[in-house]
C-alpha cells in the first residue's frame, strides 16, 4: 500500500505580495494526484485569468485522459501547456512573460513522482539523512517549448521530496529543512516551518509541496499532532500565522522608493474602493440570484407568478407586432411580405454563391498545387540523372510540405493525393538508400501470451524476451514462461556463460539458464553509481551507463558475481541526454539527438560517420558485439533499421510500414539476419545478402 503522504505550504498575502502565486493539489483518482505550483511577478497587466486557464487546462486533461501510464499522461499535459503558454503570452503582451514564470507540474502515483518544471523551482530529495537538489531550473526557457524534460523516481521508506519556489530556501537553510522533514511527517513539517517563518515580511510568498514515504513513527507523530490540535490547540493555524506576520513592522525598500508620490497613493486607494464596490455588487447580485432560485424552487406562488408574468410578456410582444402589422394598409402589407421574401432569397443565394466560390477557390488551389507537384517531381528526377541526390531529396521534401498544407474537400482528390504522397515517400527512401521491406517475415506473434514486450536476447538459437514482469523463452515456435520478474526493465546476455543479467529499478540478478535460478547482486552504490540506464557484458566484465552521474562504470567478474566497480570514462562529459550504449572493446553511445559517440579506453575519440538522412531520432538503440564489423541501430521515430560499418560508412538501411513500434533487436552471430522486436511481433530481417 502506498505511504506517500503530501502537504502544502502556501503563505501568500494577495494584497501585499509582489507575486501572483497559486498551488493546486487534486483529489486522488485512477491516475493518482496532480499537483501544480505556479508563481509570477506582478505587473500592471492582470495575469490571474491566464494563471486560472493554465490550472484549468491541466486539471481537465488529468481528469478526462484515458492514458493509463502516468509518465505518458504527464507528457500529454506538457504538450498542451507548451501550446497554451505562447498563446497566453501573446494575449497578455508582457515582454518575456514565459521567462518570468515559475511552474512545477507533476503527478503522484502510488510511491512514484513524475514532474517537470520551468523557472526558479527547486526540488530537494532527502534520502538516508542526506539532501540533494535533483532539479534546478534556472536556465533560459525556450518560449516555443517551455517544458522539455520529465524527472521521475520512486520514494523509498523514509525518503522525502520538497518542491518549492526559491523563497523558502532564502529564509530556512536546506540543512534545517532536512532535519525537520526527516523527523516529522509532511503535515507536522509544514507547521514547524510556519513557526520559523512567523517574522518574515508579508510581501514574501512561500509556495511549497512536501511529500514523504512515511514510516510507522511518522504516522504515530502525525496522529499525536492531530490529537494535540483538537485537545490542546497548541499548533498555530495558518490564519493566525499570516495575521501574526502582518503585525511585524517591516521596512520595505521598494515601498520606501515610492513615498512622496501622492498621486499614486491616491490612485491605489481609489482602486481599493473600486475593488470593494465591485465585490459588494457581486455579492448583492449573487444574493439576489440565490434568492430567486430558492423562491422558484420552494414557493408555488412565486413560481406561478413568474410563469404568468413571462407568458404575459410574450403575449404582449406578439400582440404589439400583430397590431402594428394589422394597422398597415394592403399595399404596405404586400410590400413588407415581398421585401421579406426578397431578403430570404437574397440570403439563400448569397450562401450558395459563397459556398460555390469557396469550392472553386479550393479546387483552383488544388489544381495549382497538383501542377506544382508534377513540376517538382520532374525536377527531382532530373537531379538524379546528374547524381545530385541531395538536391533531389530537398525537392521531394518540398513536395511533402505542399501535400501536408493542402486543403482537400473531395474524396476523389484525397485518394489522388494519397497516391502521390506514397510515390513521394518511395522516391525519398530510394534517394536516401533506404530499402523498403513491404512484408517482413514474422517469426512469432507474441501477443497471444505477452501484453507488453521490453527487451530481447538471442542465445544459441533461443530467444529470451522480457515483458509483463516475466522472462519468457522462445524456442522452435514454442513460447514458455521461464520466471517471474516484477518491474523488469533491463536484460542483457553474458556471452561467455550460459547466463543472462536482469535488472529492475531496485535490484539486479544473474539468471543461470542451466537451472533457471536467480542470484541477486548489489552494485548500484559502488564507485558512486546511483542509477542504471543501460548495461552490457564484455570479457566477463559488466558495464553500466549511469547518465545521472555522467559515467560508465565497470564491474569485473568475481566468483560468478561482480566485484566493486570503478569509473571507466576518464574524460569529463555530459551523458544526461544519452539513451543506449554497446561495447566491442570500444564503447559506442547514442544520444537522444541521434548522435553517436565513440570511447576508447575511457577517452572520447573522433568518430566520423556518414550523415544519415533523415537524422536518427530520439529513443534509438545501438548494438554490436566483440567480433562484429557493424553497428546496428534501431530508429523508432523513422521506422528504420540502420547498419553502419565501424569506419562510419552506411552499410544498409531498412524501413517498413510494419515497423510501427520498434523496441529492441537481436543479431544473428553470423550477421546474416536481424531479429526485430516490434511491439509484440518478432520479425526476421535478412541482411548482407
Amino acid at each position: 500500500m502506498p505511504n506517500l503522504k503530501n502537504y502544502k505550504l502556501f503563505i501568500h498575502d494577495h494584497i501585499n505580495s509582489r507575486e501572483l502565486s497559486e498551488v493546486y493539489l487534486s483529489e486522488e483518482n485512477k491516475h493518482g494526484k496532480l499537483f501544480i505550483t505556479l508563481e509570477s511577478s506582478k505587473t500592471k497587466v492582470d495575469q490571474q485569468e491566464a494563471i486560472n486557464e493554465i490550472i484549468n487546462q491541466v486539471s481537465v486533461i488529468f481528469d478526462t485522459s484515458h492514458e493509463k501510464d502516468s509518465e505518458m499522461l504527464l507528457e500529454e499535459i506538457l504538450k498542451k501547456i507548451n501550446d497554451l503558454l505562447p498563446e497566453l503570452s501573446s494575449e497578455l503582451k508582457i515582454r518575456s512573460w514565459i521567462n518570468k514564470l515559475d511552474i512545477a507540474i507533476g503527478i503522484i502515483s502510488e510511491n512514484n513522482v513524475y514532474m517537470s518544471a520551468i523557472g526558479n523551482i527547486n526540488t530537494l530529495l532527502i534520502h538516508n539523512n542526506k539532501y540533494k537538489s535533483i532539479l534546478t531550473t534556472e536556465a533560459e526557457i525556450n518560449p516555443t517549448k517551455p517544458f522539455t524534460d520529465i524527472t521521475s523516481g520512486q520514494l523509498d521508506k523514509g525518503d522525502a521530496l520538497i518542491i518549492s519556489t526559491n523563497s523558502l530556501f532564502d529564509y530556512i537553510s536546506k540543512e534545517k529543512i532536512k532535519q525537520i522533514i526527516t523527523k516529522y511527517p509532511p503535515r507536522t513539517s509544514i507547521l514547524e516551518m510556519q513557526k520559523l517563518l512567523e517574522s518574515v515580511p508579508d510581501f514574501v510568498t512561500f509556495n511549497s509541496l512536501v511529500m514523504k514515504n512515511t514510516q510507522a513513527k511518522d504516522i504515530a507523530t502525525d496522529e499525536e499532532n492531530i490529537e494535540s490540535d483538537s485537545l490542546k490547540t497548541n499548533i498555530i493555524p495558518k490564519e493566525y500565522t499570516q495575521e501574526k506576520r502582518k503585525s511585524k513592522l517591516v521596512l520595505d525598500l521598494k515601498a520606501v522608493n515610492n513615498i512622496g508620490f501622492i498621486q499614486k497613493i491616491s490612485k491605489i486607494i481609489s482602486l481599493f474602493i473600486y475593488f470593494f464596490q465591485i465585490i459588494s455588487k457581486i455579492f448583492i447580485y449573487i444574493f439576489n440570484k440565490i434568492k430567486v432560485i430558492i423562491l422558484f424552487l420552494f414557493s408555488n406562488k412565486y413560481r406561478n407568478n413568474q410563469e404568468e408574468r413571462t407568458l404575459h410578456q410574450i403575449k404582449d410582444k406578439i400582440n404589439d407586432k400583430y397590431t402594428w402589422y394589422y394597422k398597415l394598409n394592403k399595399k404596405q402589407k404586400v410590400t413588407l411580405v415581398s421585401l421579406f421574401i426578397i431578403i430570404l432569397v437574397f440570403l439563400t443565394n448569397l450562401v450558395f454563391l459563397t459556398q460555390e466560390k469557396a469550392v472553386k477557390e479550393t479546387n483552383k488551389e488544388y489544381a495549382n498545387a497538383l501542377l506544382l507537384i508534377n513540376e517538382k517531381l520532374t525536377e527531382a528526377e532530373a537531379k538524379l540523372i546528374y547524381s545530385d541526390e541531395q538536391a533531389s531529396e530537398l525537392i521531394l521534401l518540398e513536395i511533402q510540405d505542399i501535400i501536408n498544407n493542402l486543403n482537400i474537400t473531395s474524396q476523389e482528390n484525397q485518394e489522388e493525393i494519397d497516391e502521390i504522397a506514397l510515390t513521394v515517400k518511395h522516391k525519398l527512401n530510394k534517394v536516401r538508400h533506404i530499402y523498403e521491406v513491404t512484408d517482413p517475415t514474422e517469426l512469432f506473434d507474441l501477443s497471444t501470451t505477452i501484453l507488453s514486450s521490453k527487451q530481447i536476447v538471442q542465445k544459441q538459437g533461443v530467444f529470451y524476451i522480457l515483458g509483463d514482469e516475466k522472462l519468457y523463452k522462445l524456442k522452435e515456435d514454442s513460447l514458455e514462461h521461464l520466471i517471474d520478474f516484477p518491474g523488469g526493465i533491463l536484460l542483457t546476455d553474458w556471452p561467455n556463460k550460459n547466463k543472462l543479467i536482469l535488472g529492475n529499478n531496485e535490484q539486479y540478478f544473474i539468471i543461470n539458464l542451466d537451472n533457471n535460478e536467480l542470484e541477486a547482486f548489489d552494485f548500484t552504490k559502488s564507485a558512486g553509481n546511483t542509477s542504471i540506464q543501460d548495461l552490457n557484458m564484455y570479457s566477463d566484465n559488466l558495464y553500466v551507463l549511469d547518465k545521472d552521474n555522467n559515467q560508465i562504470f565497470k564491474y569485473p567478474e568475481y566468483y560468478d558475481v561482480f566485484a566493486n566497480g570503478s569509473a571507466w570514462i576518464s574524460d569529463e562529459i555530459t551523458l544526461n541526454n544519452f539513451n543506449s550504449f554497446t561495447i566491442d572493446g570500444n564503447v559506442y553511445i547514442i544520444d537522444n539527438e541521434g548522435k553517436i559517440h565513440k570511447f576508447s579506453k575511457g577517452s572520447l575519440e573522433i568518430f566520423n560517420y556518414h550523415e544519415l538522412r533523415p537524422n536518427i531520432g530520439p529513443n534509438s538503440i545501438i548494438k554490436t558485439f566483440k567480433d562484429s564489423d557493424y553497428l546496428y541501430i534501431i530508429d523508432p521515430s523513422n521506422q528504420r533499421i540502420v547498419i553502419l560499418n565501424k569506419d562510419g560508412n552506411i552499410e544498409d538501411q531498412y524501413t517498413s510500414d510494419k515497423f510501427d513500434n520498434l523496441i529492441d533487436l537481436a543479431i544473428d552471430p553470423e550477421e546474416k539476419a536481424i531479429y526485430l522486436l516490434n511491439g509484440n511481433n518478432l520479425y526476421l530481417l535478412a541482411i548482407n545478402e
